[in-house]
């Protein structure tokens, strides 16, 4: 964990500076996963678990850091990154309060597939 105390300005800058990469995955992990959502194409399980898992292992390293909202803010300004402007605050939310999306249901209410029960209760 880190100690604030005994580091300088510039260690403390480049530690916080460390946790935009993750920051920056995890809001495009959320973006992807809200944008699939509104436009009801598939999200998967799969889709699911790895926003948890980034949101979960991002808010461990902001933990870790005992960074606040204001030095990752900060940070984002200064090394800008590969994100949009103000991924660092969407991620730093979405780490402290991940959302819950749902896997989309299989398509089990297809015409093809109620023909086929039909032609099976025939057959039967």
């Amino acid at each position: 964990m880190s100690d604030t105390k005994t580091e300088g300005p510039a260690e403390r800058e480049h530690e916080i500076a460390g946790l935009l990469p993750a920051l920056a995955q995890l809001d495009r992990t959320a973006t992807e996963l809200e944008q699939k959502t509104a436009v009801g194409q598939e999200v998967t399980a799969a889709d699911i678990s790895a926003y948890q898992n980034q949101a979960a292992h991002t808010q461990h390293l902001v933990q870790e850091a005992a960074a606040d909202a204001t030095e990752v803010s900060a940070a984002e300004k200064e090394h800008r990154g590969d994100g949009e402007r103000g991924f660092a605050t969407r991620a730093l939310d979405h780490a402290h309060h991940p959302r819950h999306f749902e896997p989309t249901p299989a398509d089990a209410g297809s015409d093809k597939d109620h023909e086929r029960d039909d032609e099976q209760e025939i057959d039967l």
